[in-house]
């Protein structure tokens, strides 16, 4: 095998450490740190796959702002359309409040919790 797609594989395989490292430790913070708020939706958008050779993809972009300690967060969750029953009890929309979890040591990780 040629050296450069040997490196190339290499530094392929470190990224995707990394951003599995970086996500478990987001989830494990959140845990170990979280607390419940409330935060409303701002906006709400979806996003929809079609492809001959692959089912239907259909995700919905919810976009939520929050207060901690009087420092405003905004951030954005996708979730996916058969998820959407998890999260909401009725359709959501621009103004509804959720229920969301944010990490105290840092509140830019979030996550909008599940109703069921």
């Amino acid at each position: 095998m040629n050296k450069k797609f040997i490196g190339l594989i290499a530094v392929l395989l470190l990224c995707i450490g990394a951003l599995a490292y970086n996500t478990y430790t987001k989830r494990e913070n959140l845990i170990k740190n979280g607390e419940l708020t409330k935060a409303v939706i701002e906006k709400i958008t979806t996003n929809k796959y079609d492809n001959e050779l692959s089912p239907t993809v259909e995700n919905i972009h919810i976009k939520y702002k929050y207060i901690v300690n009087t420092k405003e967060f905004i951030q954005t969750q996708e979730i996916s359309r058969h998820e959407h029953d998890l999260y909401f009890a009725t359709t959501g929309k621009v103004g509804d409040s959720v229920t969301i979890t944010y990490d105290t040591k840092n509140p830019t990780n979030s996550k909008i919790e599940k109703t069921k």
